[in-house]
C-alpha cells in the first residue's frame, strides 16, 4: 500500500504536528509513506498530479481547504483513468477547515490512520466549473462563490492577522461589502433561472464557508446535486442582521434571498464578476458549473452530514 501526505510547507500551525505525523506513520506498518512537501503556491497540484500517476493508494492533504482543492484538482489533472484514482484524506490544519466540519473529519492523527487501516470511506461529489474565455477546467470539494466571495478571497491572499483567521474572515467581509458594487448576473439551471443585482452566491456542495458560515444548511457531499444560495440585493445592515442565523445554518427568510437545487448552472455577466472555488480565486464569469456525482473516493466517518 502506497501513502503519499501532501503538506503545505507555509503552514505554521503544522510546525508541532509535523514531527508527530511522520513519527507515527513510521511507526505504523501500514505500508510505504511518503511525505511531500509544497514549496510554492499551487505546487500542491503537481505533487498530487505526479503522485497519482505513480499510482499512489491514499493521498492525504495535510493543510487547509486550499491544500485540499490543490490536491484534487492535480488528481483529476492526471492521465490515470478515474476508476483507478487514490483514495483521498485529509488532516485539516489550515485557517478554516470548512469542507472538515460537514464531513466530520477531526484533525486527530490516530483518527486518520484509524480510517486508512479500515478502509472508512465515502463515494462523494465534485463540482467543475468551466471558464468559457479561457475553457480552463477547475474541480472544487467544497463551495464555489460568485460575487462578493472571490473578492474577499483576493483581499485575503494579500494580508495576514495576529487576531486570528475568523475575526481576518469577518474583517474583509465587512470591508469587501463597503467597497464591493454589486454586479448584474444571471444564473440559469434546468429548472430555474435568477437574473439580478448579486451581493453573494454559493455554489455548495459543502455546507461551509467563510471559516464556519454554513451558508448551505441543506447541501449534502453525496446526494448528486448542488444547493445553490443566492444572495441578491442585500445591504449590509441586513447581512448583519442576518449574520448569526447563517453561522448557526438557520435558512435566512428574506425577499432577496432565495435557495435552489441544481445538477448545473450557467453564470452569465456583463460586469467582470470573479469566481472563487474552495477559497482560492480560479477567474471571471461566464461559466459553467456541474456536479459529477460520487466522483471522488473520500476518507471519511459514514455519518457526516448535519452536524455543526
Amino acid at each position: 500500500m502506497k501513502i503519499v501526505f501532501v503538506v503545505n510547507n507555509k503552514n505554521n500551525r503544522l510546525a508541532k504536528v509535523l514531527p508527530r505525523l511522520e513519527l507515527f506513520g513510521h511507526q505504523t506498518n501500514i505500508g510505504s509513506i511518503k511525505f511531500l512537501y509544497t514549496l510554492k503556491k499551487k505546487h500542491a497540484i503537481d505533487l498530487a498530479r505526479n503522485a497519482t500517476e505513480n499510482r499512489c493508494n491514499y493521498m492525504i492533504a495535510v493543510g487547509g481547504d486550499g491544500t485540499l482543492h490543490e490536491v484534487i484538482n492535480g488528481m483529476m489533472q492526471s492521465n490515470i483513468p478515474a476508476r483507478e484514482h487514490p483514495i483521498i484524506g485529509l488532516l485539516p490544519y489550515g485557517s478554516a477547515n470548512d469542507l472538515a466540519r460537514t464531513a466530520r473529519i477531526s484533525a486527530s492523527i490516530e483518527e486518520l490512520f484509524e480510517m486508512i487501516q479500515s478502509n472508512t470511506t465515502q463515494r462523494i461529489d465534485l463540482g467543475k466549473i468551466i471558464l468559457q474565455q479561457s475553457q480552463e477546467t477547475h474541480y472544487f470539494i467544497n463551495i464555489a462563490g460568485v460575487g462578493l466571495g472571490p473578492e474577499v478571497v483576493q483581499n485575503l491572499e494579500q494580508t495576514s492577522s495576529i487576531l486570528g483567521s475568523g475575526f481576518n474572515y469577518f474583517k474583509h467581509i465587512i470591508k469587501g461589502f463597503l467597497s464591493y458594487i454589486k454586479k448584474e448576473i444571471s444564473c440559469t439551471s434546468s429548472t430555474w433561472k435568477w437574473k439580478g443585482k448579486l451581493l453573494q452566491m454559493a455554489v455548495a456542495n459543502g455546507r461551509y464557508f467563510g471559516n464556519a458560515i454554513c451558508i448551505a444548511p441543506d447541501a449534502n457531499l453525496k446526494d448528486g446535486e448542488f444547493q445553490v444560495v443566492i444572495f441578491g440585493n442585500l445591504s449590509i445592515w441586513d447581512y448583519l442582521k442576518n449574520f448569526v442565523k447563517l453561522k448557526k445554518g438557520v435558512t435566512i427568510n428574506h425577499p432577496e434571498v432565495s435557495y435552489h437545487k441544481a445538477k448545473e448552472v450557467m453564470l452569465e455577466s456583463n460586469d467582470p464578476c470573479g469566481i472563487e472555488a474552495d477559497g482560492e480565486y480560479v477567474g471571471l464569469a461566464p461559466a459553467t458549473i456541474s456536479i459529477l456525482p460520487q466522483a471522488i473516493c473520500f476518507l471519511m466517518p459514514p455519518k457526516h452530514q448535519h452536524s455543526t
